[in-house]
C-alpha cells in the first residue's frame, strides 16, 4: 500500500509540473485598441480568429501564464483592411481586400513568424488554404497601348546617296518611363539628277524598339531608344556618259541595328503625337545583282525623319455606386 501511494504521489507531481510546463509555454492573444478602428463586435470576433489560427500551427492559447504575446490591431480604409501582428518572433504587416479573409491573413502572418520566412507567395507561408484574393489576381501597373501611323523623309547612302517618302506602321505599349515599340516602314528613294537618276528602297519589315522617357510624368517628353529589325535593301544607280549608260543593281536583307531619338506629345490623353529620328545600320551588305557591271558589295545605312499619329484606349471606366 506503502509503495502505491509513493507511486501515485510521484505520478500527482509529474502532472502537475507537466501541466505548469504546458502552461508557461501557451501564448496570449490581445487586441490594440488604441490602433485598432474595426467596430467592438468584429474587434471581438478576430481575437477568437487569431487564437483559432495560432491553434491550427499547433500553438496552444491561454489567458494567464503566457510564455508570449500576439498582439494585433487593423486598420480599415474602405473595404481593405491591413493588419499589424507584433509576436514573440517578431513584426508582420499584411492587407486584405475584405475582412472575410483575416483569417487567411492571420495564417500566413503565424506561419511567417513561426518559420522565420518572410511574407511571400513564393515560399511555405502560403498554400491552398490561406491564399487571399490580392495574391490570386496580383495587381499591376497599368500600361498604354496604341497603334500610330507615321508619315516623313528619308534617305539612305551606297554606290551614291537618295532620298524620299517614308511611311510607317507599328504598335507601341508604354508605361510611364520605357515603352516596346513594334513596327513595319520603308523609305523609297529616287535621285532627279538625269545624269545618275539613282533609285531605291529599303525598309524595316519587323522592328522591335525600347524607348526611355526623360519625362515620365509629362504631357510630353523627348525619349531615347534602341533596337533591331529584319529589312531589306535594294538600289540602283544609272549612269549616263557620253551618250553610254551603264546601270548597277544591288541587294541585300539581313540584321540591322536600330537607333531613334524623338519628343511625344499628349501622353496623358489616349491620341498621341510624336517626333521621330530613326537611324538604321545594317549588318550586311548589298551584293551586285547578276547581269551588272559592278563587283563590290555596298554598305546602305539610312535615316528616316517622321512625325507620327497613334489612337489608343483608357485604362477603362470607373463606375460609382452609390450605397443605400
Amino acid at each position: 500500500m506503502l509503495m502505491q501511494k509513493k507511486a501515485f504521489a510521484t505520478f500527482a507531481v509529474a502532472a502537475v509540473l507537466l501541466a505548469a510546463r504546458s502552461a508557461s509555454a501557451d501564448v496570449c492573444v490581445a487586441v490594440d485598441t488604441t490602433r485598432d478602428t474595426l467596430s467592438e463586435q468584429d474587434r471581438n470576433a478576430t481575437r477568437i480568429l487569431l487564437g483559432q489560427a495560432l491553434h491550427q500551427q499547433g500553438i496552444a492559447v491561454s489567458d494567464q501564464n503566457c510564455m508570449g504575446t500576439y498582439v494585433v490591431y487593423h486598420v480599415r480604409l474602405g473595404n481593405s483592411i491591413t493588419v499589424f501582428m507584433q509576436g514573440p518572433q517578431g513584426y508582420r504587416e499584411m492587407s486584405a481586400r475584405a475582412i472575410e479573409e483575416i483569417p487567411a491573413v492571420y495564417s500566413q502572418m503565424i506561419r511567417s513568424m513561426i518559420t522565420g520566412q518572410p511574407l511571400n507567395t513564393a515560399n511555405n507561408t502560403v498554400d491552398r488554404s490561406n491564399v487571399v484574393s490580392a495574391q490570386q489576381a496580383p495587381n499591376r501597373v497599368q500600361a498604354d497601348s496604341l497603334w500610330y501611323l507615321r508619315l516623313g523623309y528619308g534617305a539612305m547612302w551606297g554606290a551614291s546617296a537618295t532620298g524620299g517618302p517614308g511611311f510607317g506602321l507599328g504598335y507601341r505599349y508604354e508605361l510611364d518611363s520605357l515603352a516596346l515599340d513594334l513596327s513595319f516602314n520603308f523609305i523609297t528613294a529616287d535621285d532627279d539628277d538625269p545624269n545618275t537618276a539613282d533609285a531605291g528602297l529599303t525598309g524595316s519589315w519587323a522592328k522591335l524598339m525600347a524607348h526611355y522617357f526623360f519625362d515620365p510624368q509629362g504631357n510630353g517628353s523627348f525619349y531615347l531608344g534602341g533596337g533591331a529589325s529584319w529589312g531589306g535593301t535594294a538600289t540602283t544607280t544609272t549612269t549616263t556618259t557620253a551618250g553610254t549608260t551603264t546601270s548597277n543593281t544591288y541587294s541585300g536583307s539581313g540584321l540591322q541595328g536600330e537607333v531613334a531619338a524623338g519628343f511625344e506629345f499628349l501622353r496623358a490623353s489616349t491620341i498621341r503625337m510624336f517626333a521621330e529620328l530613326d537611324v538604321t545600320l545594317p549588318f550586311y551588305t548589298a551584293r551586285p545583282v547578276l547581269g551588272t557591271s559592278a563587283t563590290n558589295s555596298e554598305w546602305v545605312p539610312s535615316v528616316f525623319a517622321s512625325v507620327g499619329i497613334g489612337f489608343g484606349r483608357g485604362p477603362g471606366v470607373i463606375r460609382v455606386h452609390q450605397v443605400p
